[in-house]
Order: C-alpha cells, then sequence, then structure tokens
C-alpha cells in the first residue's frame, strides 16, 4: 500500500472516530450509504414497515455505558463502523433521544457476560433521529447443531413506542439461509451490505422504524426463552431439544399430546440463562413405555408460563 493511501485510510478513520466522540452526522461524509433504501422504510409501491422483531437471546446485560466506542481499539477483528436514523411509522419522522442498546460476540463468536461490559454499548439518537458507533465484525458461534449467521444485537425503546429487540446481519453470510430467525421473511430488510473503507475496516448502514401504531407490542419470539428447532423431526429413537433461557428462572420442558394430556417431564430445574439441550427417547414417563406415532407438543415452561411450544412428529 503506498504511503498516500495509508493516510487517506488513517483519515478516514480519524473522521469516523472523531465523529463517534463528537454524537454528530454532520459533515460525515461517506460513513451514510445515501444509495442504501432504509431498512424497514417505504417500498417501491410506497408501502411502510416497521423494523420486525428478533430474538433477545440469552446474553442481554441492562446497564451498558454510555459510548459509541462498542469495541475498543484494542479489540481483535475488522472495524466495523455502523450508523443510521431511527424514524417513526411514517418512514419519515426522525425520532430524536432514542435509547439503542447493542451487544455481540467478539471475533472468535464468544460473548463477554461480565460487569466489564465488553463490546456492548448504549447510545441515544440526536435531534435528527440519528445515531451511529465503531465495533467489530462478530464471529459466527455454534448453537446447538447449526452456526448461527454472524449478528448485532439492538434493543431500542422510547416512550411512546414499543420496545423493540431486533438483531441486525449482513449480506452474504453463508449460515443466514439455515437460521430459524435470520431466514425469516420479514428479516430480509435487516441483512445490509458492507462496504470497504479501507484494507482493515468496513461501513454499514442500518435505518430503524420504530411501530408507533400500538404501546405494547410483545415481542413475538419471547423475551424469557425459545424453543429452537427440533432435530430430527419427525423422530424414530431419539430427538434433540435444544432451547435457551434468557433470564434465570424455573425451567420445565414438558411433552404433552395434541389435546395437553401431560406424557412426560424432561426437565424441572431452575437454570440460569444460557443455552440447553435435551434429548426424548419417545418415552412416556414413568412405565408408559413407548408414545404411538403421531403429533406431540413440547412445551418449554418459564416459571410456570409456557414462553414456547414445538410440535414434534413420533414414526
Amino acid at each position: 500500500m503506498s504511503e498516500n493511501k495509508k493516510r487517506v485510510d488513517a483519515a478516514g478513520k480519524l473522521d469516523r472516530r472523531h465523529f463517534l466522540q463528537a454524537g454528530s452526522l454532520l459533515g460525515l461524509g461517506s460513513l451514510l450509504l445515501t444509495n442504501k433504501v432504509l431498512a424497514g422504510t417505504a417500498d417501491t409501491k410506497g408501502d411502510c414497515a416497521p423494523t420486525t422483531d428478533d430474538i433477545l437471546g440469552p446474553y442481554y446485560l441492562p446497564g451498558s455505558p454510555n459510548t459509541s466506542m462498542v469495541a475498543q481499539e484494542s479489540e481483535v477483528g475488522t472495524r466495523l463502523f455502523l450508523s443510521g436514523t431511527i424514524l417513526s411509522n411514517d418512514c419519515l419522522t426522525p425520532v430524536a433521544g432514542a435509547k439503542i442498546e447493542v451487544w455481540q460476540a467478539n471475533d472468535a463468536a464468544v460473548y463477554d457476560t461480565s460487569q466489564n461490559f465488553n463490546l456492548r454499548g448504549t447510545m441515544y439518537s440526536d435531534e435528527n433521529g440519528l445515531y451511529a458507533f465503531e465495533s467489530i465484525v462478530p464471529g459466527a458461534y455454534l448453537n446447538g447443531s447449526q452456526y448461527r449467521p454472524k449478528h448485532i444485537h439492538y434493543k431500542v425503546t422510547k416512550p411512546g413506542f414499543p420496545d423493540l429487540v431486533t438483531q441486525l446481519y449482513f449480506e452474504g453470510d453463508p449460515y443466514i439461509a439455515a437460521d430459524p430467525w435470520a431466514s425469516q421473511a420479514d428479516a430480509a430488510l435487516r441483512i445490509i451490505p458492507l462496504a470497504s473503507i479501507g484494507d482493515e475496516a468496513i461501513e454499514g448502514q442500518f435505518d430503524i422504524v420504530l411501530d408507533g401504531f400500538t404501546s405494547i407490542k410483545p415481542n413475538r419470539f419471547g423475551l424469557d426463552g425459545d424453543v429452537l428447532p427440533i432435530h430430527p423431526n419427525p423422530m424414530r429413537d431419539l430427538a434433540s431439544i435444544h432451547f435457551n433461557v434468557f433470564r434465570e428462572a424455573r425451567v420445565e420442558v414438558v411433552i404433552t399430546d395434541t389435546d395437553g394430556r401431560e406424557i412426560v417431564t424432561l426437565i424441572n430445574a431452575t437454570k440460569p440463562q444460557g443455552r440447553y439441550t435435551v434429548q426424548w427417547d419417545g418415552q412416556a414417563g414413568g412405565y408408559g413405555g413407548a408414545v404411538a406415532s403421531g403429533t406431540y407438543l413440547v412445551h418449554l415452561r418459564m416459571n410456570g408460563q409456557v414462553v414456547k411450544s414445538q410440535r414434534i412428529v413420533r414414526q
């Protein structure tokens, strides 16, 4: 690389960091990818849709520090500059003062859950609805039997709007197609392109549209726990049930028939947040023996409440 090119790249990074420290997008220039259609905003038919939700995941920690330097300069990985605008549901009106919490895995696909709050940050949209932060590209980690695509978690809160819990993904990630959440049709506008801004840094834009039509909108995936796709399904002899616990609770994993009659309880214990796996061999509890072929339900209960159910077929 020529000395001139090095100086240009260094200047670009300094400009972005100066912007992050100043908390303003004015004069930033190339950080905003102006040709990018707003994620979750108007399409060619003039429709407008709020940004869709996603799972909270087991690694959320409240109280992350107010910073736009989510990854310190010493953090290993490809530098990533992300920016965007928080908009109301008309896809035009900026939302000022929205609280934006972000968290992610490191380059080796590991989350720091200590009070160091590594790779975590809180920021607020400015008077024009703008936000931005510097981080690194996260690693893709193994979740159950398959890898989750690289992603960054967002939690956006603002009085007068329902809370938004979602995830940002990146174009070209080979794990998106098989992922239960990133492959959802309405996640498409949360899969953004990234552009190179030098040999060691990239940037992207993620604009968020808040749903202002209702003050309460529960996350469709639940905030307490989730059951991943069961494998194999249909099953013959043994099925693996992977599930996430997002906060400590009394956890039950129960198999019932389609009429709600309990077949067997696989887990009944207090569990901290984390990812777990339990297996079902097709047997009923006690001395019931093997169940007949048919459709059954796997229920994840937390503190006595069902938070997610999945169908499983016994062959």
